[in-house]
């Protein structure tokens, strides 16, 4: 049977192995999943060799990827043999497919958070507060320019090779890119009413932490999006449980993994791209999904 791979963190862990049987017969597509772990901050010849282990696995179609998104791409990009236009503006690589002719990479992120945040914030103004200038990060600011938006962008993380990184990449000058110490409820509370505040630090999932308090005060109408699905999701529950007394739209990162699955397997299969087939794979496997 063919495989796809999923390189991650701790990938035992993740729905995806009850959900892919679903959407793989959902598809029609006969193959398995295959988890392969590297922890944050692997070296880089990890992950030249990672590539170089699905060139040479014949039975492997590809390989979707999370975490190591940006650090796959500046070790190894020269591995591959074309990427298209958004990983190498984005400078990342999420979604590997393993053709005839040799690997080709491709940047999903900025289309499935794209999707997502159209719906969750489909105003196009005011402010944005980012916690984390990682790959999701980076997509989210790029969906964000593109889509016209106005008013303040900011980016938070503790990481300043993170900050330079996400600020280069975007090169925008209404990109206001910070790096500072969790937790961030300052930064939180300083922001207008109705703004969105996403959560791409993986904390509470990938590694240990949490980017808030149990005493961060959100601002009125706002939409707090947190993009972990799993994990220990405070950030979440902190803003339910200001929810109803502030107007608050709470979500958690439950439609960004189905769709962003969605939008890596249609690259690693060389499906066509159907901007609803996220939704449809969320329906197939809404009884997986964790309890609130």
């Amino acid at each position: 049977m063919a495989t796809v791979m999923f390189v991650g963190v701790s990938t035992a862990q993740s729905l995806i192995h009850r959900a892919f049987p679903l959407w793989a017969g959902h598809l029609g597509l006969d193959a398995e999943i295959a988890g392969v772990d590297l922890p944050v901050g692997t070296d880089r010849a990890d992950y030249r060799r990672l590539v170089e282990d699905i060139r040479g696995d014949v039975g492997c179609l590809g390989a979707v990827v999370t975490t190591h998104k940006v650090a796959l791409f500046e070790a190894a990009a020269d591995r591959f043999d074309t990427l298209d236009d958004l990983a190498r503006s984005c400078r990342e690589i999420n979604a590997i497919r393993h053709c005839g002719d040799g690997l080709r990479g491709f940047a999903r992120d900025p289309v499935s958070v794209g999707r997502v945040l159209d719906t969750i914030w489909p105003t196009a103004h005011g402010e944005v507060l980012c916690l984390g200038c990682g790959g999701t990060a980076i997509a989210l600011g790029r969906h964000l320019l593109a889509r016209g938006h106005w008013g303040a962008l900011r980016f938070v993380d503790r990481d300043p090779a993170a900050v330079a990184r996400l600020a280069d990449t975007l090169g925008d000058g209404r990109i206001d890119a910070r790096c500072g110490e969790a937790p961030w409820d300052e930064a939180i509370a300083g922001l207008g009413p109705g703004a969105l505040i996403v959560n791409a630090t993986g904390m509470g999932k990938d590694r240990p932490g949490s980017p808030v308090t149990p005493a961060v005060a959100f601002p009125a109408e706002a939409v707090v999006w947190e993009l972990n699905y799993r994990g220990d999701l405070r950030m979440r529950d902190a803003g339910r449980a200001q929810a109803e007394h502030r107007g608050l739209a709470v979500h958690d990162g439950w439609a960004l993994f189905c769709h962003g699955w969605a939008a890596g397997l249609s690259a690693v299969l060389g499906l066509p791209d159907d901007p609803q087939l996220g939704d449809r794979f969320a329906d197939v496997a809404r009884h997986l999904r964790p309890a609130a």
